[in-house]
């Protein structure tokens, strides 16, 4: 089997947005150095790994989101390989992993990582499913905010993302995101993605008497797509505005052949309130593998309090989406 480091060759199957080429070329714009990785045999990709390095003083810190994107037909043992071959080839480093699924999670202990988070869940809404079942999903009330939206006299608008236009919502959601004390990727990512790939975008606006009320922002990479940010007004909350959007963007991207649209953790706890309303929609939580951490070479004896996942600085855990 060969392993290559550099280029950003399509991932053997279906990704999340984390382990996509757009991705790295979007976050290598302005966070850091994407190390891009591929496994393969007799010239077909087995394994692709998108890799974000960072160094914090004398230390270097490897994320690994989502990742590796694995060919269908790789059996473990040949996954277990590629896990280690990766290690080895990079310089030693503090090594945070979020794997794709609990499965994942065993090829990772194998190579040396332990768990430091439970496994969080995420939001998928499956787009192959007609319309009518994807209605008769929704929760209750979710569907009856949705029905008072249609006929709440919004118009929804829906078109590429505009990196020069459209700089003045991504303002809007920055004071949001600032008010409300959550955390997303900086706006500097959404301006750098469209830049890379404007067709790769899709923004839906819900307007009013000329006046944008919400706003809600899809990346885009097929055969899945995924919520970026949103925000809303007064009005817009009061109209149910994100419901309509989010129900007219599902619609929008079955019909262009996404099979499923990833709405983002479910943290029941820290967001309740947008917990249930991804859930109301009709989305399915799915949980991934637990965040895993592992040190590599003569950084084992740095003490382990200083390299706990919550000590990481603030600025490298934003991008750990």
């Amino acid at each position: 089997m060969d392993f290559t480091f550099g280029s950003r060759p399509q991932p053997p199957g279906s990704c999340a947005l984390q382990q996509h080429p757009l991705y790295g070329r979007a976050l290598a714009a302005h966070a850091g150095q994407i190390v891009a990785f591929h496994a393969s045999d007799k010239g077909r990709v087995q394994a692709s790994a998108q890799i974000l390095q960072r160094r914090f003083g004398p230390l270097r810190v490897c994320y690994l989101p989502r990742g590796p994107v694995w060919a269908p037909e790789i059996d473990d043992r040949s996954r277990a390989l590629i896990l280690n071959a990766l290690l080895r080839a990079l310089p030693p480093a503090i090594w945070i992993a979020a794997p794709e699924s609990t499965g994942d999670s065993d090829h990772y202990r194998s190579a040396g990582f332990r768990a430091v988070m439970t496994p969080q869940h995420m939001a998928e809404m499956d787009l192959t499913r007609p319309q009518s079942q994807r209605l008769s999903q929704q929760h209750g009330k979710w569907r009856n905010r949705l029905r008072r939206a249609q006929g709440g006299g919004l118009d929804i608008v829906s078109r590429q993302f505009d990196p020069l236009c459209d700089l003045p919502l991504l303002r809007r959601e920055a004071a949001q995101r600032r008010a409300r004390g959550y955390a997303a990727l900086p706006q500097e990512f959404a301006l750098s993605w469209a830049r890379c790939a404007p067709d790769a975008t899709r923004l839906f606006l819900a307007r009013h008497d000329g006046q944008t009320l919400a706003f809600m922002l899809f990346l885009l990479h097929p055969p899945f797509a995924t919520y970026h940010i949103g925000w809303t007004g007064p009005v817009g909350r009061a109209l149910s505005a994100h419901n309509l959007l989010l129900w007219e963007a599902a619609n929008w991207l079955a019909a262009q052949g996404h099979r499923r649209l990833d709405l983002g953790l479910v943290d029941t706890s820290g967001a309740p309130g947008l917990a249930r309303f991804k859930l109301g929609s009709g989305a399915k939580p799915r949980p991934l593998g637990p965040a895993m951490l592992r040190v590599t070479g003569p950084m084992r004896r740095i003490p382990r309090r200083s390299w706990a996942a919550g000590d990481l600085p603030l600025a490298f855990r934003s991008l750990c989406l």
